[in-house]
């Protein structure tokens, strides 16, 4: 996992819970001195110890916790790479082109992104879907980066996710529509 994802998980917790917690948080569920390093590479098992944490400080399920991290993750992601965002007119567009476009940008940017496989289908004007495969198992946080963008296009949507890794399934189908048209 790349260290931009820690370092945006960090200002959330921040802002959210304050820097003691965040320090708490690293003490008691990083490696000893830990800085996370936006470039760097960290190994996956560190943020789910962290999301865990942070559902566990806030009695909170940690679906709704990594869910509520995709949608902050989103603006955190839009603020360093305003170019790439800003190649898109609207949510439809910035969806479809996750793949072409979003991907392969960070490809450039990063070495060895792990990224997940994102397939996606225009059903409608107002409805898209998305098969996630990703051995991370991360859809929930897909979500969120979803319920991010709309926002980000002052959109509202709903996602409906009834294929999903977490119940067994080879890959997520999430179909996303747009409320606000």
């Amino acid at each position: 996992m790349k260290g931009m994802i820690f370092n945006v998980l960090e200002e959330m917790v921040i802002e959210k819970l304050g820097m003691a917690a965040w320090n708490t948080l690293l003490t008691e569920h990083a490696p000893p001195g830990r800085v996370y390093v936006s470039a760097k590479n960290y190994d996956d098992s560190e943020l789910f110890a962290l999301a865990a944490a942070v559902a566990n400080t806030l009695n909170l399920p940690l679906a709704d916790v990594v869910r509520a991290f995709g949608h902050y993750l989103f603006q955190g992601l839009a603020e360093r790479h305003i170019d790439v965002v800003q190649r898109f007119a609207n949510f439809n567009e910035l969806v479809m082109g996750i793949h072409n476009v979003i991907h392969v940008e960070v490809n450039k940017l990063y070495v060895d992104p792990a990224l997940p496989t994102i397939r996606c289908e225009q059903l409608s004007d107002t409805q898209i879907k998305m098969i996630y495969q990703s051995p991370r198992k991360l859809c929930l946080c897909a979500e969120g980066l979803l319920y991010g963008a709309a926002e980000y296009y002052q959109h509202t949507i709903h996602i409906q996710h009834d294929q999903c890794m977490h119940q067994g399934a080879t890959h997520c189908e999430l179909v996303i529509e747009r409320q606000d048209v």
